[in-house]
């Protein structure tokens, strides 16, 4: 009797099973509630990676800027300097600025091919003592003896929601970014520094 009573049941239920199996109508709903955080997670990194591109744009702009002005004149005094590195900090506006290190040196190189410090200035950190090595090895390719070399080092930490979030899986915070760049003087072998 139990058993007539399981296989009525399921002579009724089958065509409410055939039914449901041939029902598409909630698919796609479904298909969009299973990717939906998937397209959420791409559209915040984009953006996020987005960010970091604009701050490496601008940190190489203000590495090349600072160093070609510093190169087109043959003498600078300490005050001409600092407002030259501050006002170039304003181009990673609108980012904050408080965390961006700017290092500038003039570098002498002797025969040898063995830089040195000859005088330095900083924004946001201290600069190098003159007589130093060079803090970055300067390419054969645009060293010659007797012309000093100009190098402008750049530091930024961008730390963004998204970067911050991961942080805790990757353990780095933010976006670090240490770029340089080198000039040589224009206007005469060596810059002089008041």
């Amino acid at each position: 009797m139990i058993m007539k009573r399981s296989l009525a049941l399921l002579s009724l239920a089958r065509p409410a099973i055939r039914r449901l199996a041939r029902d598409r109508a909630a698919a796609s709903g479904v298909e969009f509630a299973l990717l939906l955080p998937i397209l959420i997670v791409l559209l915040f990194g984009t953006v996020d990676l987005g960010h970091a591109l604009t701050v490496s744009r601008k940190i190489d702009e203000i590495a090349s800027s600072t160093g070609d002005m510093i190169a087109q004149q043959s003498t600078w005094t300490s005050t001409d300097v600092a407002k030259l590195l501050s006002g170039a900090s304003f181009i990673l506006q609108p980012y904050d600025t408080t965390g961006l290190k700017i290092t500038l040196t003039v570098n002498d190189v002797d025969n040898s091919g063995k830089a040195t410090v000859n005088w330095s200035a900083a924004f946001n950190t201290s600069s190098l003592a003159s007589g130093t090595a060079s803090a970055i090895d300067i390419p054969k390719k645009i060293q010659e003896t007797g012309v000093q070399v100009v190098l402008t080092r750049v530091e930024y930490t961008l730390t963004t929601p998204v970067s911050a979030f991961f942080s805790n899986f990757t353990g780095q915070n933010g976006y670090s970014f240490d770029h340089h760049f080198f000039n040589r003087p224009r206007v005469s072998d060596t810059i002089k520094y008041n």
